[in-house]
């Protein structure tokens, strides 16, 4: 179509190419939505694996017949188990198994997961989160 024949009037009800207008205005927002969709499932992923492992920690060190086996027990079950899992990486996992100070018939164990190894690091440093998380479980030993 020659210049001369698109008047002012004609160009303002010209529609072609107002998706792509409009889509270049919403992609922004829809990409931020979508990245931190991903990071919290991820961060909600990784704490719900987490607290898995430190409960089937906390029921393997029932076998122990003393404090130092069953940290190790433990320990042992709680890296099987981030192992076992897909999300988490065994490398930045800190096991703690110990006796509770209050209560010597209660065993707790408590786990502190570097969140840097995550997909958390997609987003800008801006956006505050956690660097570890940490999750625990306790068992009491010898029955009520």
């Amino acid at each position: 179509m020659p210049l001369s024949r698109l008047s002012p009037t004609r160009f303002v009800h010209h529609r072609s190419g107002s998706a792509a207008v409009e889509f270049a205005i919403l992609a922004p927002a829809l990409l931020a939505i979508l990245l931190g969709i991903v990071a919290f499932g991820s961060f909600i992923g990784t704490a719900h694996s987490l607290q898995n492992a430190a409960g089937e920690a906390a029921r393997a060190a029932v076998a122990g017949l003393d404090p130092t086996e069953r940290a190790m027990l433990a320990t042992a079950a709680a890296q099987r188990s981030i192992a076992g899992s897909g999300l988490l990486r065994t490398d930045a996992l800190v096991v703690d198994a110990k006796p509770d100070p209050d209560d010597p018939d209660l065993f707790t164990v408590t786990l502190r997961y570097d969140l840097k190894t995550t997909l958390l690091n997609l987003l800008p440093p801006v956006v505050p989160f956690p660097q570890t998380l940490s999750r625990s479980a306790s068992i009491r030993r010898g029955g009520l």
